[in-house]
């Protein structure tokens, strides 16, 4: 199986690359920079281009058989870059048939049963204070998706972190409460051990403790 990964020179989406190659996977990288790969292994497929450019898009996923976007505010990016590239994305899965997609996203986007823990609620109301537009998109984002034909899921997180340690074991929740500090590793683990599960299609975990 083919997985083409978006925001792939991200630090989560290293550690996607990297699981998602080690479970046996082929990858196709999309990256914003030509000297992104660095620390990609060797027989990962490098895309150069923009997210917000749809024939860029496009060209990346042709082959693929799943699509995971990890794709994250950076400074000077477009307020509406998640849900402007989403729009992309879910574009051109429809037009190469590609259904399944999997998208990480934080626990400030909420839904309807959603349990959060009071830190979460605190986190979250500065976010929203500081940096309402990485919230606002995250929600828009996730109604391009509703929007969609495609098989989607859409991972949250309350705050991601790094870790050497090896992940064996997570647990997700349909509301919560999310743990207070997700390793990239896990985030990884979980977004690629999604990609043939159906269980979650349409849904938006919480990666919990």
């Amino acid at each position: 199986m083919k997985i083409c990964i978006f925001g792939a020179a991200g630090r989560t989406g290293i550690e996607v690359i990297h699981y998602a190659r080690g479970h046996g996977f082929e990858v196709v990288a999309f990256v914003h920079s030509a000297g992104a790969n660095k620390t990609f292994p060797m027989d990962v497929a490098v895309k150069k281009g923009d997210v917000l450019d749809y024939a860029s898009v496009l060209e990346a996923m042709r082959g693929s058989d799943a699509v995971i976007s990890v794709l994250g505010h950076g400074k000077g990016s477009d307020p509406f870059m998640q849900t402007k590239g989403m729009g992309h994305i879910a574009k051109a899965m429809g037009e190469t048939g590609i259904k399944r997609l999997l998208s990480l996203t934080g626990t400030g986007v909420r839904v309807n049963g959603d349990t959060p823990s009071i830190l979460d609620r605190v986190l979250n109301y500065i976010v929203g204070m500081v940096d309402p537009e990485r919230i606002n998109d995250g929600v828009e984002h996730i109604k391009v998706l509703r929007e969609s034909n495609l098989d989607w899921t859409v991972v949250r997180v309350l705050k991601l972190g790094k870790s050497s340690r090896e992940i064996n074991k997570y647990k997700l929740t349909a509301g919560g409460p999310a743990e207070l500090l997700t390793s990239r590793k896990k985030a990884a683990k979980v977004l690629v051990d999604l990609v043939s599960n159906k269980e979650y299609v349409g849904r938006l975990p919480i990666i919990s403790g």
